[in-house]
């Protein structure tokens, strides 16, 4: 009896192993372990696989690992590289787990193409617009005459550009400046950019012609829009600092206003009658005179003591108010 289970037993584990082999002939005897090489591919790395080029049929663990059989370094990108039958059967015959028994199927020559993308002028100047931003703050400003060298095909992958630190810009005026191209964090090219900025802020300017002399009043006064990249001097930017001064020389209507040309008026005028202040040893003396100078806070001019009659020096400290030293 114990031979009878015996033997039947050894005849089901016959059975399910004849059943296995056929069903394996069934699935990769028909199919077949195969490598079919493809003529023409595209690849996005700088290095090409057996996967990338071939389509593989094999057990799962098995593809992958043939799959990352590596054939070489993929053309710049845009360019097309030519891989020669021979060259490519001998890759692929080294692996050690590729048999005889495998049907690989190889055109005569392989063609592979890397990808690529653009870099758009567009998008360039959008990057450089922000970077002058960061110049002006709230200036209004113009950007002409832009011009980009140096693009050409890219990897694909997350584009970048990052401007190169000796790059010299004031923010205005023209300029050439070199910008570095990044994929994937990884420097890749450099590029060369050149254009003019014209900047734009508001200045005093005149409504009226300003007389010399005339004390400026502050009706007499608005704000212009005005392009500063070629501004030379420097002009007034705020009213209230230009209201109740004196120009040097007359300025002309719509003119803007030379900050040198203008100047506080006078709280001594010639001729005036003013006090004098004499201090001496503890004591304070006022008495009466008459400026024969014009004259701002601390400047030294000359005035007639009326009670002597002398012409004396003092330092202006008000208005009308002359400190004279003896």
């Amino acid at each position: 009896m114990r031979d009878i289970n015996t033997k039947k037993t050894s005849f089901i584990l016959w059975y399910i192993f004849i059943s296995l082999f056929v069903f394996c002939g069934v699935v990769y005897g028909e199919e077949g372990f195969s490598i079919n090489v493809k003529e023409t591919s595209k690849v996005n790395a700088e290095d090409i696989y057996l996967r990338d080029i071939a389509d593989i049929n094999a057990p799962s663990f098995l593809k992958n690992e043939i799959g990352i059989i590596l054939i070489g370094t993929a053309p710049d990108p845009g360019e097309i590289k030519i891989i020669l039958k021979d060259r490519l059967r001998s890759k692929i015959n080294a692996n050690h787990l590729i048999d005889k028994n495998v049907t690989i199927i190889v055109p005569e020559k392989i063609y592979v193409k890397r990808l690529t993308q653009t870099l758009e002028k567009d998008y360039v100047k959008e990057f450089l617009v922000k970077y002058i931003e960061t110049f002006q703050e709230d200036k209004k400003f113009d950007l002409s005459d832009f011009s980009v060298r140096g693009i050409e095909p890219y990897p694909q992958g997350e584009l970048s550009l990052l401007f190169a630190r000796e790059n010299k810009f004031s923010g205005k005026g023209r300029f050439s400046i070199r910008v570095d191209v990044l994929v994937n964090n990884n420097n890749v090219d450099k590029i060369f950019l050149s254009g003019w900025v014209d900047v734009y802020e508001q200045f005093v300017c005149a409504r009226v012609p300003l007389l010399k002399n005339q004390k400026i009043e502050a009706h007499n006064l608005y704000y212009k829009s005005v392009n500063t990249t070629k501004l030379r001097n420097y002009f007034a930017r705020n009213i209230e600092n230009v209201a109740g001064k004196i120009p040097k020389n007359t300025i002309k209507k719509g003119n803007l206003l030379p900050v040198s040309l203008l100047e506080q008026p006078p709280l001594v005028y010639k001729g005036q009658a003013i006090k004098l202040i004499a201090k001496r040893d503890g004591l304070k003396i006022i008495t009466a005179g008459i400026s024969r100078e014009d004259g701002i806070t601390d400047d030294l001019i000359r005035v007639e003591n009326l009670n002597s009659g002398k012409i004396v020096r003092g330092f202006v400290k008000g208005k009308s108010l002359v400190e004279v030293y003896y």
